[in-house]
């Protein structure tokens, strides 16, 4: 009986060891998914969501992590950036607003403001320009602009030839959807912000908070604003270029000698440009497109 009973655990133990060598085994021969870091502001965060859901439906063993805080580049990592030498995907406009119903749009209201006039209104008095006396609007409004190194106030002040610390006002730190909250907490109290900040991306209308400055632009452009409509605005911004309307670019800063993430890159320039719209930001020209496009297929190519 004693011996049979060894038998037993005996087989028993022999089972269970090639159970677990043969587990072994098959998790070892699975592939590592390769995982990649994104560094992305909010206001572009839902169209990289977006990019990514779709980009694993046909690439399932790449793991993204969307990742906050100050930016460290590494070889497996993607930082959406302003910066001029990164791979641009798309672009953003930023408009100037006020809350609806304040102090501040009933004084704005009867001003129409050109590029000139907005520099004074934004920014610090030119040192060269002594002589000009701030106007009584400019004395009474309140500019709030935020601070971080992607805000859209950045993007404003480069527009207009000047730095984030020449701009008047307070300054708001953190992510620039902070700023609706600030001027509505402020009667007298604009600020500049991007369209995907001050626009409701699901009925595509301005945010019934915010009121638009009146901007000195043509007639069918005013129209256009006037009337609020998200897609419109879009269309209207990539056929038509104004002085009062700063444009900028952002994209992909990476390490392209990582074919994962040219990969990513370059099926973005492929696939993804068409949900751009969707989430508040503008197309690449054709032309910018398509350099785009070769530039990442000339890195890919330089690393096999």
């Amino acid at each position: 009986m004693k011996k049979q009973v060894f038998q037993i655990a005996l087989f028993l133990g022999l089972q269970l060891s090639l159970t677990a060598s043969a587990q072994t085994t098959t998790a070892s021969q699975q592939p590592q998914r390769e995982k990649v870091s994104l560094r992305v502001p909010n206001f572009a965060r839902g169209l990289v969501e977006k990019w990514v859901a779709e980009y694993q439906k046909t690439n399932p063993d790449v793991d993204f992590q969307f990742v906050t805080g100050k930016s460290q580049t590494t070889d497996n990592s993607i930082l959406l950036t302003t910066d001029a030498d990164a791979v641009l995907v798309a672009r953003y406009a930023v408009l100037p607003v006020t809350a609806k119903g304040s102090e501040a749009e009933q004084l704005v209201g009867s001003h129409s403001l050109n590029g000139k006039k907005l520099k004074q209104l934004f920014f610090v008095k030119d040192e060269l320009d002594d002589d000009r006396k701030e106007s009584k609007l400019e004395q009474q409004l309140h500019i709030i602009t935020g601070n971080s190194q992607l805000s859209a106030s950045r993007l404003y002040a480069a527009h207009f030839h000047q730095e984030t610390a020449d701009y008047k006002g307070k300054k708001i730190q953190g992510d620039d959807s902070f700023l609706n909250l600030a001027i509505s907490r402020d009667p007298l109290g604009v600020t500049v912000n991007s369209l995907s900040n001050i626009f409701d991306l699901q009925n595509r209308q301005l945010r019934p908070s915010l009121a638009l400055l009146p901007l000195d632009i043509d007639k069918h452009g005013r129209q256009v604003l006037s009337e609020g409509r998200l897609d419109d605005i879009i269309q209207l911004l990539e056929q038509e270029e104004y002085t009062e309307i700063p444009v900028g670019s952002v994209g992909f800063s990476y390490s392209h000698a990582n074919p994962v993430l040219n990969d990513f890159a370059a099926w973005v320039l492929r696939n993804g440009v068409q949900y751009v719209h969707q989430y508040g930001l503008l197309s690449l020209s054709a032309k910018e497109l398509t350099a785009q496009q070769h530039r990442v297929a000339q890195k890919d190519l330089a690393q096999k």
